[in-house]
This record gives C-alpha cells, structure tokens and sequence, in this order.
C-alpha cells in the first residue's frame, strides 16, 4: 500500500514539475519576445509565469538554459501549427503550386505565433552564439528547403521574377511576418483592435504568392506544408 501511494505522490509531483516548467517557458516566451535576451528578466519570468524564482532556478539552471528551452519550444509550437495545415502533396503538383501553398501555410503559422519573428528580430542583428546556435538548430535547414523548391520554381520556369534564394528568403519571411510582428502599429494606424482576422490573413497570403509567382497561382490548393517547417 506505501509503495502504491509512494507512486501516485511521485507522479503528482511529476505533472506539478511539468505543469510549472510548461508555465514558465510560455512566460518565457512573451519576455524575450517583447525584451529580447538581454533586457528580459528572470524575476520578471518567474513572476509572469506565476512561480518563486527558486521554481525557475530549480528547472533551468540559468539564463542561456532557459533560452535555448524557450526557442525550442517556439519552433514546436511553430512546426505543430504548419503541420496542423499538412496536407497530401499529389504526384502532380507542379514546383510553383507546392510553392504557393507553403507560403500560405506560413503566413498563417507566424499570424498565430508572432513571437517567433520578434525572438528572431532581437537575435539576428548581432553575431552571437545564441544566433549561431539558432541558425545551425533551426535556420539553416529551413533556408535550404526554401532554396530547392524557389529553384524548383524557377527550373519549371514559373514565377515572375529572378532572384537568387537568399533574397527569396528574406523577402517570404519579412513579407509574411512584419504585419504580425507589428500588430500594435497596425491597430494604431487603422484606429481598431480587429485588424487581424482569417479574411485579412488569406488575402495577405494570395498577395505575397501572387507578387512572387503570378496570378495563376492563387488558384493552388491551400492545404500543404510549410518550406520553413521540418519534414
């Protein structure tokens, strides 16, 4: 009987761990967003997150720890949102309509996860070795992706424009996030907190897959996985 109660105890305290750790990378997650890694506090984490700051200590041992968790977890949450809008690639589909799909899978990604694209507006400027690992973790494999099907697109000579990959690159991330990165500044600008909404963020996508690819493609299926997620 003591070893049965000695078990369901250790579990209890098991889901709490969890429930706390869970807790405070989500806390986590807005503080660097908002601050970047500098300026965000531990203190203020602990606080958000609703624990003691020996809490935080106890599940990640310091700052570094807690950041390289926190960005992990972001690029699950990331990868769960464009997986959530996978759908069955046909042996059909041409290089520009899988094209065209992804960017309309990521638009709607980073809409729901704004906090990737400010994490990443924060650490991209400067040579660290948090944006070293970033990069080789979670960056490189994504830009590759990018690279082969834009060069996909362009062999099947789709698309209306030439430019290498790297330029491609940025212009599908900065065109796909700045709008919800910069929320505040668009409910300011248009006097409403409603700014974002499905309509707003389909009409975004079939512009962004329209400047790059033409009017044929808007017609692609809408239902595929992201060049920027993992595989």
């Amino acid at each position: 009987m003591d070893s049965a109660l000695d078990t369901t105890a250790e579990r209890g305290t098991q889901r709490r761990g969890d429930v706390t750790r869970q807790a405070l990378l989500d806390a986590a997650l807005v503080e660097f967003a908002a601050s970047g890694f500098e300026a965000a506090s531990t203190r203020a984490i602990a606080d958000r997150a609703g624990v003691r700051q020996g809490q935080l200590t106890y599940h990640f041992t310091s700052k570094d720890t807690l950041w390289q968790a926190t960005v992990e977890h972001l690029f699950e949450r990331f990868d769960d949102l464009l997986g959530a809008r996978a759908g069955a690639r046909a042996e059909q589909d041409e290089p520009s309509q899988i094209f065209a799909r992804s960017i309309r899978s990521l638009v709607r990604a980073v809409a729901a996860l704004p906090e990737l694209n400010r994490i990443m507006v924060h650490e991209a400027t400067a040579a660290t070795p948090r944006l070293e690992w970033i990069v080789e973790h979670h960056v490189r494999d994504r830009f590759d992706a990018l690279a082969e099907q834009w060069l996909a697109v362009r062999a099947n000579g789709a698309g209306t424009i030439e430019a290498d990959p790297i330029v491609i690159y940025y212009t599908v991330v900065g065109a796909a996030s700045l709008l919800y990165v910069n929320t505040p500044e668009a409910h300011l600008l248009l006097g409403r907190d409603d700014v974002v909404d499905d309509t707003l963020i389909d009409a975004h996508a079939d512009l962004i897959v329209t400047m790059l690819l033409g009017d044929r493609s808007r017609a692609a299926d809408r239902q595929e996985p992201s060049l920027l997620g993992r595989n």
